[in-house]
């Protein structure tokens, strides 16, 4: 897998479970549990693919290979 890939595994996963905990901790429903876990996953994914870009561990390239 390339560097870009392993990431969004990483952060999928991450964003997943603090998404997962924090919305059953915080919802009250079923549909506020589904809406928070959502959004709280969005965040934390979203921060951990900036934060190792912000780092440079990770480059993005947009080239027709995909390379």
């Amino acid at each position: 897998m390339r560097e870009a890939q392993t990431l969004a595994v990483i952060a999928g996963g991450v964003g997943g479970a603090v998404g997962a905990f924090v919305g059953v901790a915080v919802g009250n429903s079923v549909m506020s549990v589904t809406l928070t876990t959502l959004g709280v996953a969005t965040v934390v994914g979203v921060g951990v693919i900036a934060s190792a870009v912000i780092a440079g561990d990770v480059q993005f390239l947009a080239d027709a290979d995909g390379e």
